[in-house]
């Protein structure tokens, strides 16, 4: 397989022969807008109308632990290549949710910005999917529990969202084939029971998580930090270890290069690959 960290959470996975965008928020640079942003642009696309309801409504109710982070516009930093070469090869989009630095948010209310409206993507559910069509895709598939693309095997698993309220539902994903080594793409995720039972029946030899440890005020923190991160290794102690989702958003915690740090601390930043924007690997 191979692994490439766009930006984000991000990635292009090619897996068994197809190539797969995970979570592809395409957006350019500071256009997505700030959290302060998400109630207007919520109430602006009802068109007064109260009964509208977009998926991504419950995003208005967020607040930065800092209150200053909430003006600050995403993504923080540009795409190290340009969107042509991103969607270059890419056989189908996967969406573990509908978050706007997941999929983007435009001020229109609509996400996929970017993407070729035409090419297959992935929804955890039946609301995401409605979502993604009514941002304009035109091959919109659910996962209900897995699904076969060519010689590849995708396992919808479940994630946890927030360590006080999870704010929407997510999942990871398992790849399996008979020729490839196991992937676990978390997703959107703290450390929890359905992690741990993953990694314990699927038994990964790749696993990516989101690191960034990204708060709210209500939900808690809504991805895995460092002490996640060393739970997965010593419960995964054979596993490749990466680690996605850093950098570009106002609301997290961990930088790469604190995130580092607290590895070293531990004394398993050898364990962990902590790629930069534009970075592949070879597995």
């Amino acid at each position: 397989m191979k692994f490439q960290q766009i930006r984000s959470a991000t990635i292009k996975i090619t897996y068994a022969g197809k190539t797969f965008l995970i979570d592809p928020w395409l957006a350019p640079r500071f256009m997505s807008g700030c959290l302060a942003m998400i109630p207007m642009m919520c109430a602006m696309n009802r068109g007064g109308d109260p009964r509208k309801k977009y998926v991504f409504d419950e995003c208005s109710t967020w607040e930065a632990v800092k209150p200053k982070h909430k003006w600050l516009p995403c993504p923080l930093h540009s795409m190290p290549m340009s969107v042509k070469e991103v969607n270059a090869g890419v056989d189908a989009y996967i969406c573990t949710h509908v978050h706007l630095d997941h999929i983007g948010l435009a001020p229109n209310g609509k996400a996929c910005q970017g993407l070729d409206k035409n090419r297959p993507i992935y929804a955890i559910n039946r609301q995401d999917a409605d979502y993604l069509a009514f941002s304009g895709m035109k091959d919109v598939r659910v996962i209900e529990d897995r699904v076969t693309w060519g010689d590849a095997e995708i396992i919808k698993v479940n994630a946890v969202h927030g360590t006080k309220v999870p704010c929407c539902d997510a999942a990871g994903f398992i790849f399996r084939s008979p020729n490839e080594k196991t992937l676990y793409v978390c997703g959107d995720t703290v450390w929890c029971d359905d992690v741990a039972e993953t990694i314990e029946k699927y038994h990964p030899d790749v696993i990516i998580t989101n690191n960034c440890a990204a708060m709210l005020v209500k939900n808690g923190r809504l991805i895995m930090d460092d002490n996640d991160l060393a739970k997965v290794c010593a419960a995964a102690p054979e596993a490749v270890v990466i680690a996605s989702h850093m950098d570009n958003v106002p609301h997290a915690t961990l930088t790469r290069k604190t995130l580092s740090k607290k590895l070293e601390k531990k004394g398993i930043r050898n364990r962990v690959c902590i790629p930069e924007d534009g970075e592949s690997y070879t597995l």
